[in-house]
Protein backbone atom coordinates (compact mmCIF):
# COMPACT_ATOMS: atom_id res chain seq x y z
CA UNK A 1 0.00 0.00 0.00
CA UNK A 2 2.66 2.58 0.94
CA UNK A 3 4.63 1.74 -2.03
CA UNK A 4 1.56 2.16 -4.30
CA UNK A 5 1.05 5.06 -2.61
CA UNK A 6 4.73 6.53 -3.39
CA UNK A 7 4.28 5.77 -6.73
CA UNK A 8 0.79 7.32 -7.40
CA UNK A 9 2.30 10.60 -5.60
CA UNK A 10 5.13 10.83 -7.70
CA UNK A 11 2.77 10.17 -11.22
CA UNK A 12 0.46 12.60 -9.67
CA UNK A 13 2.36 15.32 -8.42
CA UNK A 14 4.51 14.91 -11.54
CA UNK A 15 1.29 15.87 -13.86
CA UNK A 16 0.20 18.52 -11.73
CA UNK A 17 3.72 20.45 -12.00
CA UNK A 18 3.03 19.86 -15.77
CA UNK A 19 -0.09 21.46 -15.76
CA UNK A 20 0.89 24.39 -13.32
CA UNK A 21 4.05 25.01 -15.62
CA UNK A 22 2.42 24.52 -19.09
CA UNK A 23 1.79 28.05 -20.87
CA UNK A 24 -1.24 27.07 -22.18
CA UNK A 25 -4.15 25.64 -20.36
CA UNK A 26 -5.99 24.48 -23.60
CA UNK A 27 -8.51 21.19 -23.67
CA UNK A 28 -5.39 19.45 -25.75
CA UNK A 29 -3.01 20.09 -22.76
CA UNK A 30 -6.09 19.20 -20.94
CA UNK A 31 -6.34 16.00 -22.42
CA UNK A 32 -2.53 14.95 -22.94
CA UNK A 33 -2.37 15.51 -19.04
CA UNK A 34 -5.35 13.31 -17.97
CA UNK A 35 -3.85 10.33 -20.42
CA UNK A 36 -0.79 10.45 -18.81
CA UNK A 37 -2.19 10.59 -15.40
CA UNK A 38 -4.72 7.86 -16.26
CA UNK A 39 -2.19 5.65 -17.86
CA UNK A 40 0.31 6.02 -15.20
CA UNK A 41 -2.07 5.29 -12.49
CA UNK A 42 -3.51 2.61 -14.43
CA UNK A 43 -0.32 0.73 -14.63
CA UNK A 44 1.14 2.01 -11.18
CA UNK A 45 -2.03 0.52 -9.58
CA UNK A 46 -1.42 -2.94 -11.21
CA UNK A 47 1.94 -2.93 -10.15
CA UNK A 48 2.08 -2.03 -6.99
CA UNK A 49 -0.97 -4.49 -6.57
CA UNK A 50 0.38 -7.31 -8.25
CA UNK A 51 4.21 -6.81 -6.59
CA UNK A 52 3.12 -5.72 -2.80
CA UNK A 53 -0.76 -6.74 -3.07
CA UNK A 54 -1.83 -9.32 -1.05
CA UNK A 55 -4.99 -11.62 -1.30
CA UNK A 56 -7.72 -9.60 -1.53
CA UNK A 57 -5.87 -5.95 -1.46
CA UNK A 58 -4.89 -6.79 -5.17
CA UNK A 59 -8.02 -7.97 -6.32
CA UNK A 60 -9.59 -4.87 -4.84
CA UNK A 61 -7.34 -2.92 -7.01
CA UNK A 62 -9.06 -3.86 -10.57
CA UNK A 63 -12.03 -1.95 -10.99
CA UNK A 64 -10.16 1.36 -10.25
CA UNK A 65 -7.47 0.09 -12.50
CA UNK A 66 -9.62 -0.52 -15.07
CA UNK A 67 -11.15 3.26 -14.99
CA UNK A 68 -8.00 4.33 -14.86
CA UNK A 69 -7.17 2.26 -18.33
CA UNK A 70 -10.55 3.34 -19.62
CA UNK A 71 -10.54 6.83 -18.93
CA UNK A 72 -6.48 7.07 -20.16
CA UNK A 73 -7.64 5.39 -23.38
CA UNK A 74 -10.35 7.46 -24.21
CA UNK A 75 -8.43 10.58 -23.30
CA UNK A 76 -5.91 9.52 -25.80
CA UNK A 77 -8.93 8.86 -28.34
CA UNK A 78 -10.10 12.67 -28.45
CA UNK A 79 -9.13 14.67 -31.86
CA UNK A 80 -7.37 17.19 -29.94
CA UNK A 81 -7.45 20.36 -33.19
CA UNK A 82 -11.62 20.37 -32.39
CA UNK A 83 -11.61 22.51 -29.20
CA UNK A 84 -15.55 22.05 -28.54
CA UNK A 85 -15.51 18.70 -28.61
CA UNK A 86 -11.86 18.27 -26.44
CA UNK A 87 -13.40 20.37 -24.10
CA UNK A 88 -16.53 18.29 -23.79
CA UNK A 89 -14.76 15.57 -23.47
CA UNK A 90 -12.30 16.88 -21.04
CA UNK A 91 -14.76 17.32 -18.41
CA UNK A 92 -16.28 14.55 -19.29
CA UNK A 93 -13.82 12.23 -18.71
CA UNK A 94 -12.87 13.92 -15.28
CA UNK A 95 -16.59 13.87 -13.90
CA UNK A 96 -16.33 10.44 -14.87
CA UNK A 97 -12.88 9.51 -13.30
CA UNK A 98 -13.63 11.97 -10.24
CA UNK A 99 -17.01 10.51 -9.11
CA UNK A 100 -16.30 6.86 -9.94
CA UNK A 101 -12.73 7.15 -8.08
CA UNK A 102 -13.66 8.92 -5.24
CA UNK A 103 -16.37 6.66 -5.04
CA UNK A 104 -14.28 2.98 -4.82
CA UNK A 105 -11.78 4.81 -2.12
CA UNK A 106 -14.74 5.75 -0.18
CA UNK A 107 -15.25 2.14 -0.16
CA UNK A 108 -12.08 1.28 0.52
CA UNK A 109 -11.80 3.25 3.30
CA UNK A 110 -14.74 2.49 5.26
CA UNK A 111 -13.91 -1.85 4.61
CA UNK A 112 -10.57 -0.88 6.02
CA UNK A 113 -12.29 0.75 8.71
CA UNK A 114 -12.43 4.69 9.02
CA UNK A 115 -9.99 4.94 12.31
CA UNK A 116 -7.59 3.29 10.57
CA UNK A 117 -4.76 5.19 9.28
CA UNK A 118 -5.25 3.44 5.57
CA UNK A 119 -9.36 3.86 5.93
CA UNK A 120 -8.36 7.74 6.77
CA UNK A 121 -5.78 8.11 3.89
CA UNK A 122 -8.87 6.06 1.40
CA UNK A 123 -10.84 8.69 2.79
CA UNK A 124 -9.34 11.81 1.93
CA UNK A 125 -8.23 10.40 -1.53
CA UNK A 126 -12.06 9.63 -2.08
CA UNK A 127 -13.19 13.37 -1.10
CA UNK A 128 -10.43 15.13 -2.75
CA UNK A 129 -11.52 13.04 -5.82
CA UNK A 130 -15.61 13.37 -5.27
CA UNK A 131 -14.84 16.89 -4.58
CA UNK A 132 -13.25 16.77 -8.05
CA UNK A 133 -16.01 15.21 -9.08
CA UNK A 134 -18.70 17.24 -8.13
CA UNK A 135 -17.00 20.67 -9.37
CA UNK A 136 -17.03 19.49 -12.92
CA UNK A 137 -20.38 18.08 -12.58
CA UNK A 138 -22.40 21.06 -11.83
CA UNK A 139 -20.09 24.47 -12.06
CA UNK A 140 -20.17 25.94 -15.54
CA UNK A 141 -16.28 25.94 -16.44
CA UNK A 142 -14.10 27.65 -18.86
CA UNK A 143 -10.98 25.39 -20.51
CA UNK A 144 -8.52 27.45 -18.65
CA UNK A 145 -10.44 27.12 -15.21
CA UNK A 146 -10.96 23.21 -15.68
CA UNK A 147 -7.19 22.30 -16.36
CA UNK A 148 -6.16 24.36 -13.61
CA UNK A 149 -8.08 22.61 -11.50
CA UNK A 150 -7.32 19.47 -12.79
CA UNK A 151 -3.58 20.61 -12.05
CA UNK A 152 -4.36 21.41 -8.53
CA UNK A 153 -6.15 18.63 -7.58
CA UNK A 154 -3.14 16.65 -9.01
CA UNK A 155 -0.20 18.31 -6.77
CA UNK A 156 -2.90 18.82 -4.12
CA UNK A 157 -3.72 14.68 -4.33
CA UNK A 158 0.33 13.84 -5.13
CA UNK A 159 1.39 15.51 -1.62
CA UNK A 160 -1.92 13.64 0.17
CA UNK A 161 -0.17 9.99 -0.95
CA UNK A 162 3.64 11.39 -0.41
CA UNK A 163 2.54 12.25 2.89
CA UNK A 164 0.66 8.49 3.61
CA UNK A 165 3.60 7.17 1.97
CA UNK A 166 5.90 8.40 3.81
CA UNK A 167 4.29 8.41 7.42
CA UNK A 168 5.15 5.78 9.98
CA UNK A 169 3.44 2.71 9.87
CA UNK A 170 1.39 2.16 13.25
CA UNK A 171 2.46 -1.17 15.74
CA UNK A 172 -0.10 -2.97 17.53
Amino acid sequence: MRQTNALRAIVSFAVGIYITFSQSHSAAIGLTALAIFALAFAVTNAVGSAIWGKGLIAIEAIPLTIVSLLVGIFAIMVPGHDEANARIAFIGLITVWGLVAGAFELYLARRAGFSSTVGRDYLLSATLSIVLGLLFLVAPLDIVSAVGFFGAYLVVSGVQLGVAAASPVATK
